[in-house]
């Protein structure tokens, strides 16, 4: 069964496109995401872990055209609303990516998806991304951070009614950062940064 939100804004046609994004735009400005991107990394060959119908595949694409692309998700139809010919999308985990293609990307993107990730394998994710990554190799980490506020109650409320995932569970910042070190080391977080529009969305740059 689909997600309330999938069926709505299907439901809007060919304006299904503009309503993703406009409704996206509430919770995080990719545009903004994108630049920060840019900022920390120079990429060749990029992954995204989690990459959902290819809202922000294609701005990384528009933003590093040298660059080979490959989204993985667990879901159907991933790379849905995804507008060009550059990317290549491949339904797989990351744990089996990462067996399969070690080293062979200086960029790998985990963004808002680990808070849909079961606690237990939280590590086992981050520990995928560190292997698919070539040395000195950039994670850029983002998620939505745990705070109460009434944009927090809203995006649980998304993300549980809209977004159907009756699981999600954020974490504060101490456990998005203990959760990063456990994998990749207390000195590989080199860089942060608040997202757009809210300071719930805070990315961190990781070196291998």
């Amino acid at each position: 069964m689909g997600s309330i939100g999938a069926s709505v804004r299907r439901a809007f046609g060919p304006y299904e496109r503009q309503v993703s994004e406009l409704y996206r735009s509430i919770f995080v400005n990719l545009e903004n995401l994108a630049d920060c991107i840019q900022e920390w990394s120079d990429p060749t060959a990029i992954c995204e872990i989690g990459c959902g119908e290819g809202a922000l595949a294609e701005r990384l694409c528009r933003d590093f055209p040298d660059a080979s692309y490959l989204g993985i998700d667990i879901i159907p139809h991933l790379g849905r609303m995804y507008d060009g010919d550059r990317a290549e999308f491949c339904q797989i985990d990351a744990q089996d990516l990462a067996e399969e293609c070690p080293g062979q990307f200086d960029l790998v993107v985990i963004n808002d998806v680990m808070h849909h990730v079961p606690g237990a394998i939280r590590a086992d994710i981050l520990a995928a991304a560190k292997k698919l990554l070539m040395p000195g190799g950039v994670l850029v980490f983002k998620d939505w951070l745990k705070r109460k506020t009434p944009i927090h109650a809203a995006c649980y409320i998304a993300d549980v009614h809209i977004g159907a995932d009756k699981n999600v569970a954020y974490m504060a910042m101490d456990e998005q950062l203990e959760l990063i070190t456990s994998v990749f080391g207390s000195d590989a977080i080199v860089a942060e940064k608040s997202i757009k529009p809210w300071s719930h969305n805070h990315a961190f740059k990781v070196v291998k």
